[in-house]
Parts: C-alpha cells; sequence; structure tokens
C-alpha cells in the first residue's frame, strides 16, 4: 500500500518526464518543423525509460520501494528534418538516470542513486518511409552508480551505521541491512558505442501507431574503455566474470498496436555480454514490457459531463524482468521480479 501511495505522489511529476522509445536517434527526427533553427528550450527531449515501478515480486520478496528511471537529452545541432533519400547529422547530449525510493519506508537514505548515464552522442537519419533504416549513431558514454564504497572496511563501516539506524525495528530485518549496505559499493565504467534503428513495415511514421507490422528494432553493441578494477568487496561468478561479460550487446524491439481504440505497445530487450573482450551469450538477461494507455477519462466525462475530460488516460506499463543486470552494485546476481507502474511514453 505504501508504493502506491508514493506511485501517487510521483505522478505530476512523471508527466513532466521522458519516456522510452527503441528508435533512439529517431526521437530528434520527430521533432520534425519547418524552421530547423530551434529555440533553446526546444532542442531539449525525452529520452531512455521514463518510468516508476513498484515491483511485486522478486526473488528475495517485496523490495518495498519504487524504481524511478528519468531521461532527457539536448540537441547541439538544429532539428534535423531528412527528406526523401538524402540523410542529416546531429549531435546531442543526453542522460540516463535511475533511482530507488523509499521515502515511505526507510528513515534513512530515502533515495539511492543505482545509475547515471551521461553520453554524447553523433547520429546520422534518413526518413525510414523511403529507407526503413532510420538512424545509426556513435556515442561516448559513462555508467555509474554514484556510489564510494570500494574497500571491504568502507562496506562494513556502513554496515555498522545502518545495523544502529535500525536497531530494535522489527519491521527491519538483517537482510534488509546488509542490502542497504551494499547498495553502497561503487560502480563505473566508460565505453563507446554504436547503434542501429530500423523500421519494419511500410507507410509514413504517423500511421506506426495503429499499425501491428509497424516494429521497430534497435540494436546496440559497446566496448567498455577502461579496464575494470579488481573486485576486493563483491562475489564474481568464476574468475572472468566482469561487467562486460553481461552487458555490451543489446537488441530491442518494440511493436506498437491498437486494442479497439486504447493505444497499447509490446516491447521485448535482450542484453547480453560484449562482443569483443568480453563473454557473450552466456549471461542473458530479458526485459519484457507491455504499455496501455488505459482510457479513463471516457467514463469521467460521461458521468461529470464534461466532454474535455474524454482523451484522459492513465498510462500503465508492466515489466517482467528476467536475469542479470538488476542494478550496477549486484549486476552479477541473478534476479527475477514482476513489476507495475506508469510510464511517459510518446
Amino acid at each position: 500500500m505504501k508504493i502506491l501511495v508514493l506511485l501517487c505522489l510521483l505522478l505530476p511529476w512523471l508527466t513532466l518526464a521522458a519516456t522510452q522509445s527503441i528508435e533512439i536517434t529517431d526521437k530528434i527526427k520527430r521533432e520534425r518543423t519547418d524552421n530547423t533553427d530551434t529555440k533553446f528550450i526546444s532542442k531539449f527531449a525525452q529520452w531512455g525509460d521514463n518510468e516508476v515501478l513498484a515491483r511485486y515480486t522478486d526473488t528475495d520478496g517485496t523490495r518495498r520501494h519504487a524504481d524511478v528511471s528519468l531521461g532527457f537529452r539536448y540537441l547541439m545541432t538544429n532539428t534535423p528534418v531528412p527528406q526523401g533519400d538524402e540523410a542529416e547529422f546531429a549531435v546531442a547530449i543526453a542522460y540516463q538516470g535511475e533511482f530507488d525510493f523509499f521515502a515511505l519506508t526507510r528513515n534513512s537514505s530515502p533515495v539511492v542513486t543505482t545509475r547515471h548515464n551521461p553520453s554524447l552522442f553523433f547520429s546520422r537519419m534518413w526518413d525510414p518511409v523511403k529507407t526503413g533504416l532510420s538512424s545509426w549513431f556513435v556515442s561516448l558514454e559513462h555508467e555509474s552508480n554514484g556510489q564510494v564504497t570500494d574497500t571491504l572496511e568502507r562496506l562494513q563501516s556502513e554496515l555498522s551505521a545502518f545495523a544502529l539506524d535500525y536497531e530494535g525495528d522489527e519491521e527491519v530485518s538483517e537482510s534488509d541491512v546488509f542490502e542497504m549496505a551494499q547498495q553502497t559499493i561503487s560502480r563505473s565504467n566508460n565505453f563507446v558505442a554504436f547503434g542501429a534503428n530500423y523500421q519494419l513495415g511500410i507507410g509514413s511514421h504517423e500511421d506506426c501507431a495503429s499499425r501491428f507490422n509497424c516494429i521497430s528494432i534497435f540494436a546496440k553493441v559497446r566496448h567498455q574503455l577502461d579496464k575494470e578494477p579488481e573486485d576486493q568487496i563483491w562475489w564474481r561468478e568464476g574468475e572472468t566474470a566482469e561487467l562486460k561479460d553481461y552487458v555490451g550487446t543489446e537488441v530491442d524491439i518494440n511493436a506498437p498496436f491498437l486494442i479497439g481504440n486504447v493505444d497499447t505497445a509490446l516491447r521485448i530487450t535482450y542484453r547480453t555480454g560484449q562482443l569483443m573482450g568480453g563473454n557473450p551469450f552466456k549471461r542473458n538477461t530479458f526485459d519484457l514490457r507491455y504499455y496501455v494507455d488505459v482510457p479513463v477519462g471516457r467514463g469521467i466525462a460521461s458521468l461529470l459531463n464534461k466532454p474535455d475530460l474524454e482523451f484522459f488516460a492513465i498510462p500503465l506499463v508492466v515489466r517482467y524482468h528476467n536475469g542479470y543486470l538488476d542494478e550496477l552494485y549486484n549486476y552479477s546476481q541473478r534476479v527475477s521480479y514482476l513489476a507495475l507502474g506508469l510510464h511517459a511514453r510518446y
């Protein structure tokens, strides 16, 4: 119940946030305008996953927190407007963040940062109606969880501090305290990535939302630039199970379609290790998301006799995760869970 209350409190903020569309660089192209010399504020746009999720099941039971994702990007060039077979270029900076909110379930550390992902990318875009391939991009990215614990002594100190904070609290178990301490473990890496977006189906981009066959495919490969330091405080699966053995190759398939007049979408994401220098296809992670805009406004408009409310909808998302990479601090731990929450897609 506390998690549901937290979701309601975050709803007004979420509506201002971004959304995930797997055609990452295609976000820029969607902002087509007759005047490509866009103003400062219009160069900001949604980026990555923008969701508030409450987990109802996982391998360790209820986590008692809300997972919040927030992302945005800023276009450093004029808005590209590819026409026909001609391609255009764009340069942008972006940020994707992930946070755990314990505001109603934890006395200390109510917000825990789990991932920062700033990036600089260069993209070339085409009109997908003409080519199918909507864009490719090259990016330079940093990824970290913003934590500072990197020695066993520091971890023990954090564990003692949390144990003292929750001494006598019957709702907080020893495993809860241990998890709080583990969340302070520092993780970071820098990498270069290459990706492309391809759109199946025919018709214009505006028709895509009404076509089940208008499937978008996003593929991304990355290469870690810095050597991962020896891990002194966390177990690894074997001697070579580094972060690059779990992430580095990604395929994302998104299928928007209509059920009656209701907008829905099905999205599948697969991630595995780095193709070069990693150990791919041995540690696999799958995410399945179902998005639906529940049209509650129709009933409200009829009840209150206010036609303006007819198009109001609650943007729900159901997510199933199975695999690794739940959070950076425990990337090598296999986790399975079901989550329900709110999204901000467009």
